[in-house]
């Protein structure tokens, strides 16, 4: 890339008002040098928050079994309805067709 090109780019990354959530994910590296992630059948990168999520239903799971199904700290019962219409739109069905 040539220099004018490489100064636009960094000026263009400077001003974009998006730029903060990069630092919202981890970046994998190979052999401790960055690489570019341009992988489109894949979960993307992982946000640093998935961890806590993550744990957080561990935690309930080990301290409520079961009962974390109406009294975890985000009840697993009514999940689907949290993900039904999301999940209508990314395969084209309706919310009446998903559970």
């Amino acid at each position: 890339m040539n220099d004018q090109r490489l100064s636009t780019a960094r000026e263009l990354d400077a001003a974009d008002e998006l730029a903060g959530f990069r630092d919202r994910f981890h970046l994998p590296k190979l052999d401790d040098e960055p690489v570019v992630y341009l992988c489109g059948n894949s979960l993307g990168l992982q946000p640093k928050s998935t961890a806590a999520y993550v744990q957080q239903e561990l935690d309930d799971w080990k301290r409520l079994g079961v009962e974390g199904h109406l009294h975890a700290g985000r009840p697993w019962l009514p999940y689907h309805e949290n993900l039904t219409r999301l999940t209508g739109e990314l395969v084209g069905a309706l919310p009446v067709e998903i559970v």
